[in-house]
């Protein structure tokens, strides 16, 4: 009996830390755009181009590439035949002008795409916090089943007070993408804007009063890095609150 609600605790636990999580498919309807590693909409994230994204990124740009080939390659060969008729030799002299056209179109996407990402920085560092946050509560999920394992001296301190921090700072990140995307779409429409910038400020008010100073524990680092990232939320917002 007693094992089997130790094994329903750590299941209970584990399911709430997958609901705390921001999911890709919530990160889309929030901010209305199709999210990726490496892309907001048509954008670039402004950490696309970091070393552990490069992959992801040139994957993008291959792609990009293979579409500009097929849309140039037919065009040049339509042109080629018109000038001069079925001339094989002709319609392969002309074939690098297709590749030539294809490679400057892709340069052309990637800058356009590259500005963008510029204009939407401020979801970029946003969707940036996002990726850590959820980094940390893999980091707790782990922690805890490590703590589960039979004999293991490793446990999660505080962890209600844990698992108040990541709802809260959740919460904010939650705020923050609702108010971007309202500065975004509808800069008149300020109301809604401020109350949930609001609420980050009280979140975060109440993620330094949870501070604790035995900085060395698990649960103070974990705290740490929520108030850090609800602090990146608010200073964020705030470069593009207006008067």
């Amino acid at each position: 009996m007693g094992k089997w609600r130790g094994q329903k605790l750590m299941t209970d636990g584990l399911v709430n830390l997958d609901n705390l999580r921001v999911s890709q498919q919530e990160l889309d309807q929030l901010t209305d755009l199709d999210i990726s590693e490496v892309t907001m909409g048509w954008a670039y994230r402004q950490t696309a181009f970091q070393p552990q994204r490069r992959l992801a990124w040139f994957s993008d740009l291959l792609l990009t590439i293979g579409v500009a080939l097929v849309f140039c390659v037919p065009v040049t060969v339509l042109l080629a035949r018109a000038i001069s008729g079925d001339d094989t030799q002709v319609i392969w002299r002309w074939l690098p002008v297709g590749g030539v056209s294809a490679v400057a179109l892709t340069m052309a996407w990637t800058t356009y795409r590259w500005q963008e990402g510029r204009r939407l920085i401020t979801l970029s560092h946003l969707l940036d916090e996002i990726d850590r946050f959820n980094e940390m509560v893999a980091a707790v999920e782990i922690l805890e089943e490590l703590g589960s394992a039979k004999n293991s001296s490793l446990n999660l301190e505080n962890r209600q007070e844990v698992m108040e921090a990541l709802h809260l700072t959740r919460e904010s990140l939650i705020c923050g993408l609702m108010t971007e995307r309202i500065m975004r779409k509808h800069q008149r429409f300020m109301a809604r804007r401020q109350e949930m910038f609001s609420s980050i400020e009280r979140n975060l008010a109440t993620l330094q009063l949870l501070q604790v100073t035995d900085e060395a524990s698990d649960y103070g680092r974990l705290l740490n890095e929520a108030i850090q990232i609800g602090t990146s939320v608010h200073q964020e917002l705030s470069r593009e609150k207006l008067p």
